[in-house]
């Protein structure tokens, strides 16, 4: 007997995520003086690694523990052995091509230095005093990620006089999809320069603003550079600063726009930026792309998509800028700036629409593709209404799900 394909399916998905929680802590001086330790520490582990040329956390530890705990008495060894780890990632992430000089005072906390109580907004942490317990700031965060309190890191400014503590959290999630299966609704986002994003339902995400905001910054960057006085380096770092966060809040914005539209699948190229300035774009090309934060808006989707139960899929970017939306006919000449003429049917179309039609075709493929090796219930064949299955498994989101 044929199975009837127009039967809901019913599927309940576990799956785990993780947030951070900013709070804000009173301004603590066994804190501080806990931070100051800690990047000595540090420095002395930077120091060894860069001399001997090694980043392993085997070798440091044997090397530089004992004198760390001569030096610094006061340091707890749970300390000591988190200043190793972030000593030795910082080696790593440079490659060992530079001496490091340690500035910060962020402290980085384990299940063995803290414990979070949300409760009472206190939390416990490890000091050169000793095990204290600090009050920390209300925030409707607390109660909307509760969970198992993985790491901490407490954030030291020492010129503001501010201390924050950012807390981990591990966060188990349900979610019930009741759907046909020709019904799951898949967007296809291309990426660009000149266009933050286009959604395969003509949806563009347009860059002037942010171009015209982000000339201006640079403009007053290279006059502040030129002037190279105390003063001008001072208002240089407030400048990035203010940069920063107007992108960051950029991308906030599209990605909850983007999140909030009706669909249940949100497919993205797999962009390897870093690749993309070695291609010999020249001088100009990389300056944009180094500008630009797709990886920053690319992960903002992520969770924000996972806390509403979506899925993103990542797709081979390789010809979807060529390849006609309509017939499929693939063409390196199909594609002059921001046309798209098709050789072989005469279709035309923005060309960065027609890359988000040819993304959200391999998203939705993708996308079964992995639900059906994820899933016992597989989408060629149908499941009697009412029937419930339930996974260990989250949906398919993110690289390599």
């Amino acid at each position: 007997m044929k199975a009837n394909k127009n039967l809901i399916y019913y599927i309940i998905i576990y799956y785990t995520v993780f947030r951070t929680i900013k709070l804000k802590l009173p301004y603590d001086s066994s804190l501080l003086e806990t931070g100051r330790q800690f990047r000595e520490a540090c420095q002395m582990v930077l120091d060894y690694g860069f001399a001997e040329k090694t980043y392993n956390k085997n070798k440091l530890n044997r090397a530089t523990y004992e004198d760390v705990r001569k030096t610094i008495p006061t340091l707890p060894s749970a300390l000591v052995q988190t200043a190793r780890d972030t000593a030795s990632e910082s080696l790593k992430q440079t490659k060992l091509k530079k001496k490091i000089h340690r500035k910060s005072y962020t402290l980085r906390y384990d299940k063995r230095t803290f414990r979070f109580y949300p409760d009472s907004n206190t939390i416990s942490l490890t000091t050169v005093k000793g095990r204290l317990v600090f009050p920390v700031a209300q925030s409707p965060l607390i109660d909307k990620y509760r969970g198992k309190y993985t790491n901490a890191q407490v954030s030291i400014d020492v010129k503001q006089r501010r201390m924050f503590v950012m807390v981990q959290v591990e966060v188990d999630k349900e979610v019930e999809n009741k759907a046909e299966v020709k019904d799951v609704k898949v967007v296809g986002i291309d990426r660009g320069i000149k266009n933050i994003a286009v959604l395969s339902n003509n949806k563009f995400f347009n860059t002037g603003h942010l171009k015209d905001v982000k000339g201006r910054y640079r403009y007053n960057r290279k006059r502040l550079q030129h002037a190279g006085t105390r003063a001008a380096h001072r208002k240089l770092k407030e400048l990035i600063g203010r940069e920063r966060r107007f992108v960051q809040d950029t991308n906030h914005v599209i990605s909850r726009q983007i999140v909030n539209l009706p669909f249940d699948v949100i497919a993205l190229e797999d962009l390897g930026i870093a690749s993309m300035k070695t291609k010999g774009n020249g001088r100009r090309f990389n300056h944009k792309l180094g500008s630009w934060s797709p990886y920053q808006l690319e992960q903002f989707i992520e969770y924000k998509a996972e806390d509403l139960g979506k899925s993103v899929i990542y797709v081979d970017p390789k010809y979807t800028s060529q390849t006609c939306a309509k017939c499929g006919y693939i063409e390196k000449n199909n594609r002059k700036g921001s046309i798209f003429h098709c050789k072989n049917c005469n279709f035309q179309l923005h060309a960065d629409l027609n890359a988000s039609r040819n993304i959200e075709v391999l998203g939705k493929s993708e996308y079964f593709r992995l639900l059906s090796t994820s899933q016992s219930l597989r989408f060629d064949e149908s499941m009697p209404t009412g029937m419930r299955e339930t996974s260990s498994k989250p949906l398919p989101s993110g690289r390599g799900s």
